[in-house]
């Protein structure tokens, strides 16, 4: 029985027990079919297709999306092993089959629905997510985020797609500006440009595992219009966070205020180490007490060789400090942070930033990062050096000589330099300076 198939008379019958729950609506306990053979082999092949159907019909009654599409699929599968086999014969008989079914799905979903699950069925289209999961598979390499990056824009694409056939370069462009168009959640030419990446990613693997409806040398996002190639790596980077804009010093002690207003005592510390370290955020929530001295701390961890350094405590943040210190609960000065998936403990609340800032007014030019270049400007209008600035910051150094050959600059002229910064008001439970 393990092969749905039992033997009456000498002759070989398909069968399938009907679950409990659902035989009074079929009015059965199961389903028997002669498969008009006496020989045992070719009667579980000719039962495949047949219970296959059987099952799908059940998943129906049980409210199983995609029930058709998957039978489609089986039938599918089926009829691939029996061409590779040679059996045309029976290929052909179990075609008409298809057909038969086809017409049942008409008269239940549609001609559309019908058209469809023959297509799929005879192998003339290709569901988009027949290879995914195997993609998916040969992507492991990449770190988590960007994987699951990956994950999430190809199955953008195939479920907008259900076909690879669909797939034609008219309909991806014209796509890709319905998403751009998008009047509640519009798609950023950057966001495009990173989805297209991860969608030739998928087709390029589709190619290589020589699936028929992904002929080589043909690109059907061609014609998706992009953002012109203007900078690479850290260039396109710098020139990204060139357009971040600084804080009004007087907005900073106020952002501090609204977090505590809000009972968000942690942004609020958060905000005023941002305010008098220059440091990113990431930085800080990571900081641990074991990198902290009494006048400085220490970023181990950073983005760049450049941020790794040694920053001066602004003597603002002394009773800060302190405070944080006395009501430390783990390792880290910023505590009680939660790491997400990726490892990442500023995720959650520097989103909580985000939405501070925005309800405060400011627009998507000001982030977490405009802290920073408001220090930077303060020491500049300090008359602080641009390459000081730097050391203090961990940016990489704006001359040649000094970042080739300077070793840096001593904490104590780091120290004179960050204690020239002042804001208008008081910054969070940082002091007045």
């Amino acid at each position: 029985m393990a092969d749905h198939i039992e033997l009456c008379r000498n002759v070989w019958f398909a069968t399938l027990k009907v679950p409990a729950d659902l035989r009074p609506q079929l009015g059965r306990t199961k389903f028997k079919q002669t498969l008009q053979t006496t020989d045992r082999r070719r009667a579980v092949e000719l039962a495949k297709p047949v219970v296959a159907l059987w099952k799908a019909q059940l998943r129906q009654l049980q409210g199983e999306p995609g029930a058709v599409k998957t039978e489609a699929l089986r039938w599918r599968a089926t009829l691939e092993e029996l061409k590779k086999a040679g059996d045309h014969d029976t290929a052909e008989a179990m075609e008409m089959l298809v057909t038969d079914k086809a017409e049942e799905v008409e008269q239940e979903k549609g001609t559309a629905e019908a058209q469809a699950f023959a297509s799929l069925a005879l192998g003339y289209s290709t569901p988009s997510t027949l290879h995914y999961d195997a993609w998916v598979a040969s992507i492991q390499y990449l770190v988590p985020k960007a994987r699951d990056q990956y994950k999430a824009d190809v199955r953008r694409l195939v479920d907008r797609f259900d076909t690879l056939e669909a797939m034609t370069p008219g309909a991806l462009a014209q796509w890709a500006e319905q998403l751009k168009a998008n009047p509640k959640a519009p798609v950023s030419p950057g966001s495009l440009k990173r989805m297209v990446s991860c969608w030739r990613s998928y087709w390029r693997y589709l190619q290589a595992d020589k699936v028929k409806a992904v002929p080589k040398g043909v690109d059907p996002f061609a014609e998706i219009e992009l953002p012109s190639k203007k900078a690479k790596g850290k260039r396109a980077q710098r020139e990204q966070q060139d357009h971040w804009l600084p804080f009004d010093p007087a907005a900073v002690p106020k952002l501090a205020q609204a977090a505590k207003d809000k009972g968000d005592d942690k942004l609020a510390d958060l905000i005023a180490l941002g305010a008098y370290t220059g440091a990113r955020i990431e930085e800080l929530c990571s900081l641990k007490w074991r990198d902290v001295k009494a006048d400085s701390f220490s970023i181990v961890d950073s983005k760049t060789h450049a941020g790794l350094r040694e920053v001066p405590l602004h003597p603002a943040l002394q009773p800060l400090m302190k405070a944080l210190k006395e009501e430390a609960t783990d390792d880290y000065v910023i505590g009680g942070l939660t790491f997400n998936k990726y490892d990442d403990r500023s995720n959650a609340i520097g989103k909580r930033f985000g939405r501070l800032k925005a309800a405060m007014g400011h627009g998507p030019l000001f982030v977490f990062h405009s802290l920073r270049k408001t220090l930077v400007t303060l020491l500049e209008d300090a008359g602080v050096s641009e390459n000081l600035a730097a050391d203090i910051v961990g940016h990489e150094k704006p001359r040649i000589t000094y970042g080739l050959y300077s070793g840096g600059a001593t904490l104590k002229t780091k120290a004179e330099a960050i204690r020239r910064v002042r804001y208008p008001a008081k910054v969070g439970r940082a002091a007045e300076w």
